[in-house]
C-alpha cells in the first residue's frame, strides 16, 4: 500500500484518502496544497519534474501550431496531485480506471475512455485503480514545452485570474 498507509484507517478502500483532502472548510486549493505536502514528505512520495516522477510517471510532450498537448501514464496504485490549469481545455481519458476527487469535494469514480473539459482553475487529486492514460491539449503561442507550460499551468491559484478564485471558492463551499 506504501504511501497511502499515512492516511489508512480500517476497512477504507485506497481511493477513501481523497475524502481527507476536503471536508467543506477552506479553499481547496490550499487543503490540497496541505495533502500534497503531506505526501511528498513520505519517502514515496514523488515531487514534479524530477527524474523519479519522469521514470514512474512518464510524459510525451508535442507542441506544433499554437498547440501543445501532454500525455502522462500513471500507474496502478498511483496518487497523484495534478497542476493547477490556467486554462479551459480537452482532456482525454484514454485508459484505465481512477478516483478522481472534483471541485466540489465529490470523490468519483471513472472510467477510460472518456472526453473531460477541463475549465480553468480545476486541480485534480486522484487514485489509479489500474495503469491510466490521460492527455490534455492546450492553446499556446510558446515555441518549447518549458514556456508552454507556463502559459497552461501553475503550482499557486493565485496566478489564476480573481473571478475564477472567487466562483471556484464558492463553489466547493456550497
Amino acid at each position: 500500500m506504501g504511501i497511502l498507509s499515512i492516511f489508512k484507517r480500517k476497512k477504507e478502500k485506497p481511493e477513501d484518502v481523497l475524502q481527507y483532502v476536503h471536508q467543506n472548510r477552506g479553499v481547496l486549493w490550499e487543503n490540497i496544497s496541505v495533502f500534497k505536502d503531506t505526501i511528498l514528505q513520505h519517502k514515496e512520495g514523488v515531487k514534479h519534474h524530477t527524474s523519479e516522477m519522469e521514470e514512474l510517471m512518464p510524459v510525451k510532450h508535442h507542441l506544433q501550431d499554437g498547440l501543445y498537448t501532454r500525455e502522462i501514464l500513471m500507474p496502478k496504485g498511483a496518487l497523484v496531485v495534478s497542476y493547477i490549469h490556467k486554462q479551459n481545455h480537452p482532456s482525454f481519458f484514454l485508459k484505465g480506471e481512477m478516483s478522481v476527487l472534483l471541485d466540489t469535494g465529490e470523490v468519483k469514480r471513472i472510467k477510460a475512455p472518456m472526453k473531460v473539459m477541463t475549465e480553468i482553475g480545476t486541480q485534480r487529486v486522484a487514485y489509479m485503480h489500474e495503469d491510466c492514460t490521460w492527455v490534455c491539449v492546450y492553446r499556446t503561442d510558446a515555441k518549447n514545452i518549458k514556456d508552454a507550460e507556463v502559459d497552461v499551468y501553475t503550482e499557486d491559484y493565485r496566478d489564476l485570474p480573481e473571478h475564477i478564485i472567487v466562483n471556484k471558492t464558492l463553489l466547493c463551499q456550497e
